[in-house]
């Protein structure tokens, strides 16, 4: 919510800070500055005057402002100031506003500033050289900025006279920015800059061109086209094929793998010239990229398709990335064709590093597979002997029970591996090797209360009804399967996955060669992910209750997950008993995690719990009371709990009380809220308001009463700063 609400309150503050704008204290006349600058004071002139001000950070302020503000009748005493004021920093700010003003007057004296400092101008020749550091070289970088973004074409000489001083500073990315904001008249200078020996000035003054663009600077790029530098190459390639196909070819025969590639996006290639291209072009980024391009809906079954003669070809050949991405391609397009070579890669011992970049390769491709062996072998790279590609084949699965694009049989087959690996420790990766072709893992899903059936043409499947004891609820999770119903992961989710691969207790030492804890990070891992799956609160329920503390604190945490992502799927009965048990519970860790479980469930008053989150209030840990504190407001409809807790020992239990009582009594927000700030200056009042507008008046009037009161002025900057907090025309963020 941006804060414009009262018209009132914000004309009352800029006429209140404008008077403080006149104080005789330097630190009030700097705060009010700054805050009817982060305000949108329309009270400009308090600002213009502030130039004038005594105090060189209010003057420096003031001009920041009004460049910020766009006041264009203050460039006549900016302009008086950037020539007079011997303060550099006053100088600096005068430039930034000047450009930002688009002043045409200040033009001159800017191409004065980038060459030197002006016969014209005045400066403190006692700090000229303070702390060992010339003001003027900040100022020269700012006036050639605030050229460019003028658009000043009379600047482009001072500029290259600057860029070309031996004795000066290094200025050639922000000579050619400048020069690019010029245009077109910039592209002659440009050109020559093009040439230079300075090999990054030449890279920079390129892609200015390209930029620009137009007819003189693509002539210019042409000729490039055959320089001896790749990299100047390529910016001129990327510039020129989109409206020159005849330059595609060209590049495709580039000694530049990068140009190549660049080609190729072009190119519009059918699938057998893709093919083609990989056997002729040896770059091992090329190949990358081609692999990349090849259509993956549709599977490979015969030995005589052209796809797998070539991707063959390649998996088997000396470049081992590109072996690996043509390995996971062929066992996600032809798994059955590349059986023996998977079983054998999948039975290596763990400190093979080249295998396990291999199976991460096959994982990553499978996750895209259409065919229903994919979550076979997902399931098999799930015991693999490294942790990274367990993990990975954990949370593809996962995604592929997530994604409504999946196939009926992928679904069912990726929800139940991952119910088996959630619901018992998986079988030990040494059994592995044994296994000739590969299949599901049907003692790991016996083993979870599984029963295995053959019904269906697409294959075994299991029975969720065996798990959950409830054939309505087998029947209703599988229909939400058929009708897709469940959405793909977002990014946001895809990063939450990225997380459950995150262990609660890090061990320090890798855990490649530890099995049992393989296991158990497998299992959490997969609890966590069960989270993002509509329709498996039940069995998060029930493994709620594992007398293992960290699978019952994990699984509570995942239904904490799907509850926010897809509503109470549990009964209200189930939901109170489950989380009575957990607030009971000797493990603060599983207690707390019961205590937020009951915050996400949403449930009506609970006439049972109110006792224990009362007692939660006086003996609880930090968390434990502001989650405790949150639920009874909301149960109560009060602030009588948040306003107990304002004076609370712990600084985030306090500022919870007061987000909270902002809520639900925002008149009395300003009287609580005011308080606590001027006694932790550091804090920033917008975190305790919540959008909450009744409260920033309350707030805000409070500040305005005090900033009145005489006896309290050495508290003012702190109420100055907290009032433009409140009202700035900016974003805020908290």
């Amino acid at each position: 919510m941006n804060m414009h609400s009262d018209t009132a309150l914000r004309d009352e503050a800029t006429g209140l800070l404008t008077e403080l704008a006149k104080s005789e204290y330097d630190a009030i006349r700097l705060r009010a500055i700054q805050a009817l600058a982060a305000i949108g004071a329309k009270n400009r002139p308090a600002l213009i005057k502030a130039l004038l001000d005594d105090d060189e950070d209010v003057r420096q302020d003031a001009a920041q402002a009004l460049g910020a503000l766009g006041v264009k009748e203050a460039v006549p005493q900016l302009l008086e100031n950037l020539i007079h004021d011997p303060c550099g920093e006053v100088k600096l700010a005068c430039v930034t506003a000047l450009a930002e003003l688009k002043a045409e007057d200040a033009a001159p004296y800017l191409r004065t500033l980038v060459t030197g400092r002006g016969d014209e101008i005045t400066w403190d020749e006692d700090e000229v050289h303070l702390d060992e550091w010339d003001d003027w070289l900040d100022i020269q970088i700012a006036a050639i900025r605030a050229l460019g973004t003028m658009g000043d074409e009379a600047a482009i000489e001072p500029i290259v006279v600057a860029l070309m001083d031996e004795d000066g500073q290094e200025l050639g990315d922000v000579a050619c920015e400048a020069l690019g904001r010029i245009g077109q008249p910039s592209v002659p200078t440009l050109g020559v800059l093009a040439q230079s020996s300075n090999r990054r000035l030449r890279h920079r003054a390129l892609r200015t061109l390209a930029k620009i663009g137009g007819a003189e600077a693509e002539a210019i790029l042409r000729k490039t086209l055959i320089d001896k530098d790749g990299a100047v190459r390529m910016i001129a390639y990327e510039a020129l094929m989109p409206n020159d196909p005849a330059l595609v070819e060209q590049a495709l025969t580039d000694t530049v793998e990068d140009i190549r590639i660049a080609a190729l996006t072009l190119s519009g290639f059918s699938e057998p010239e893709l093919l083609d291209r990989m056997m002729r072009d040896p770059g091992a980024k090329v190949q990358l990229a081609l692999i990349n391009r090849l259509e993956r809906d549709t599977p490979i079954t015969d030995p005589d398709d052209l796809r797998w003669q070539v991707l063959d070809f390649l998996a088997t050949g000396h470049q081992p990335e590109v072996s690996a991405q043509a390995l996971g391609l062929l066992a996600a397009l032809s798994p059955e064709l590349v059986a023996d070579r998977l079983n054998a890669l999948f039975s290596v011992d763990g400190d093979d590093l080249k295998a396990e970049r291999v199976q991460w390769a096959v994982v990553d491709a499978l996750t895209t597979s259409p065919l229903r062996e994919a979550a076979e072998w997902l399931q098999r790279a799930c015991r693999s002997p490294f942790r990274s590609v367990r993990l990975k084949a954990v949370a593809s699965l996962a995604m592929i029970v997530t994604d409504d694009t999946r196939s009926h049989v992928n679904q069912q087959q990726s929800r139940e591996l991952l119910l088996s690996f959630a619901l018992v420790p998986m079988p030990v990766a040494e059994d592995a090797p044994e296994e000739v072709t590969p299949q599901t893992d049907f003692a790991a899903l016996e083993a979870a209360g599984l029963d295995v059936s053959n019904e269906g043409e697409n294959g075994p499947t299991s029975s969720l009804g065996a798990i959950l004891g409830h054939d309505a609820i087998a029947a209703e999770m599988t229909q939400e399967a058929k009708e897709d119903e469940v959405q793909p992961l977002t990014p946001r989710e895809q990063a939450l996955l990225a997380k459950a691969t995150r262990h609660p207790k890090r061990r320090r030492v890798a855990l490649d060669d530890n099995a049992e804890a393989l296991e158990q990070e497998t299992r959490m891992s997969s609890i966590r992910l069960l989270g993002e799956v509509k329709g498996m609160q039940v069995m998060l329920a029930q493994i709620a209750i594992d007398p293992d503390i960290e699978i019952a604190q994990q699984a509570l945490s995942a239904l904490c997950v799907s509850i926010a992502r897809h509503g109470a799927e549990l009964s209200e009965d189930h939901l109170v008993e489950l989380i009575t048990q957990g607030l009971s519970h000797t493990d603060t860790n599983l207690s707390l995690q019961a205590l937020k479980l009951l915050q996400q469930a949403n449930l009506p008053p609970q006439d049972a719990l109110r006792g224990k989150l009362r007692a939660m209030l006086k003996t609880g840990d930090t968390p434990f009371r502001i989650d405790a504190m949150q639920i009874l407001t909301k149960w109560d409809g009060t602030a009588d709990v948040a306003r107990s807790l304002l004076d609370d020992i712990s600084a985030p239990v306090r500022q919870a009380a007061m987000r909270l009582l902002s809520e639900t009594a925002p008149d009395q927000a300003g009287a609580a809220i005011v308080p606590f700030l001027l006694a932790n200056p550091e804090q920033r009042i917008v975190t305790y308001v919540n959008d909450s507008t009744p409260a920033l008046l309350s707030i805000g009037r409070t500040l305005l009463t005090a900033l009145r009161d005489q006896d309290r002025r050495a508290q003012w900057p702190v109420m100055i700063s907290a009032l433009a907090d409140l009202l700035r025309e900016s974003p805020r963020v908290a």
